[in-house]
């Protein structure tokens, strides 16, 4: 039976090439290469590329999808539950960022069944992002916004994090979503709408 540490090794080595050299550029042979073994031996822990594409893109929606559950079911203000949803995420992008590289950017390598149920993982998350927008616009918390590009707006923002991020800088992930956040929240005017300078 296939040792769960090789198995680990050799997604370890698939993420790493992946979100370096992308899935089209990166062989089974590489990520043998990467993990120390035969490209023979990988094949006892995954049959195929995609089969691995598909464990690491699962894995990054799960921790996305994990994050802003709660926030649905909570009372808070959609305020309070914005923030927290962008501080999940970011600690998501922080934590694993070449893992959620490859979830933004490798998933429609995916085909099949593979490619749908990540399709609607990540509609669903991004559902569950609009939901909490509309929620403070029909509270009265947000002025009246197209919750859609509201959500794009925010993603735009949260996702672009893995290509500057450092995580030995001075902000944490929670540190600069709180700094989105208030950017999204309270915008960049003083309140005084359609004020000039």
């Amino acid at each position: 039976m296939p040792r769960q540490g090789r198995k680990d090794d050799v997604l370890a080595a698939a993420i790493a090439l992946f979100s370096r050299k992308g899935y089209h550029g990166t062989t089974v042979r590489d990520i043998a290469d990467e993990a120390g073994m035969l490209s023979g031996s990988l094949y006892a822990h995954y049959s195929s590329k995609e089969e691995m594409l598909f464990d690491i893109v699962q894995q990054a929606a799960g921790q996305f999808i994990s994050g802003i559950g709660p926030m649905l079911e909570s009372d808070q203000p959609a305020a309070d539950k914005l923030r927290a949803a962008m501080r999940s995420h970011l600690r998501v992008m922080a934590l694993s960022r070449d893992a959620a590289a490859i979830y933004l950017h490798e998933w429609k390598a995916l085909t099949g069944d593979r490619r749908t149920i990540i399709a609607e993982k990540r509609n669903a998350y991004e559902e569950g992002l609009a939901a909490i927008i509309r929620q403070g616009v029909e509270a009265g918390e947000f002025r009246p916004v197209d919750a859609k590009f509201a959500r794009l707006l925010v993603l735009s923002a949260l996702n672009w994090l893995y290509q500057w991020y450092d995580p030995a800088g001075a902000l944490g992930p929670d540190a600069v979503a709180d700094k989105f956040a208030d950017l999204v929240l309270h915008g960049l005017t003083n309140g005084e709408e359609g004020a000039s300078s």
